[in-house]
Order: structure tokens, then sequence, then C-alpha cells
């Protein structure tokens, strides 16, 4: 629910600051949910040394832990950087004293490279960890 003073009237536009918040919040839950994500290939891929002993799968496994730990650093230091989680609370002033305001504006531009970084690196993840299962390595 948000502050009255904040809502805006009918007929009009949402007020700059309903507008980041909404944005800041928006962002900063997708940005979450893309390092929970690394998070869960992570834990599946630290398990696979422990039951293999082919030395180039756990190469191979090293090199996609090591891909997925710089990209969930890089996602977290987008969130951190770009993202304003104490911005435009309802009860300040109509005004955004947060000096990233307005940043969630540029978000998308340093975001579509990440994704687009995260689908390559899953996708041969995900293709790696098929190829364990269908030869019945794990």
């Amino acid at each position: 629910m948000t502050h009255p003073l904040l809502e805006p009237l009918p007929g009009e536009a949402p007020s700059p600051v309903l507008i980041c918040r909404d944005q800041h919040h928006t962002w900063a839950t997708t940005l979450v949910m893309n390092e929970q994500e690394i998070d869960q290939l992570l834990r599946i891929l630290a398990d696979l040394p422990e039951h293999n002993s082919y030395r180039s799968l756990r190469h191979r496994a090293a090199d996609y832990i090591g891909g997925l730990n710089i990209l969930k650093s890089r996602f977290q230091r987008l969130r951190l950087d770009m993202t304003c989680e104490s911005a435009c609370v309802p009860n300040e002033s109509q005004t955004c004293r947060e000096p990233r305001f307005g940043l969630y504006t540029r978000i998308e531009t340093h975001f579509r490279p990440l994704t687009d970084e995260f689908s390559r690196i899953k996708d041969g993840c995900y293709q790696f960890l098929s190829g364990l299962v269908s030869l019945n390595l794990i």
C-alpha cells in the first residue's frame, strides 16, 4: 500500500517518486532473482567434484563455477550501484533525496549484456549437466 500523499489524483500521471520507488523495487527484485538462480547452479556444480573422478569434468565444472561467480558479483554490483532501496520512501517529501534517483532508467543498458552472458553460461552449464546425466556420471 502506498502512502496517500504519494498516490496520483485521478487523471494525473504518477509522480516521479512513485515511478522511482516502483522501478527500483522491480529492478532490485529481478537482480536478486538472477543471483539466486546463479546460487542454485553453483550448489549443483560444487557437488560434482565430490562425485566425480574425471579430471576434465572437474576442470569444466570449475570453469562454470568461476564464470558464474564473476557473473553473480556483476549482478550484485549492478544492484548495489544502481538501485536505491532506501529511496522514495512514503514518509519523505515529493523529491527523492537519494543521489541515484533516476539511475533505474539506465539499468537496462547494463542488465541486457549480463543476462545475455548469463543465458550463454547457463545453457552451457545445463548442456554439461545433461551430458553427465546421460552418461550416468551423476
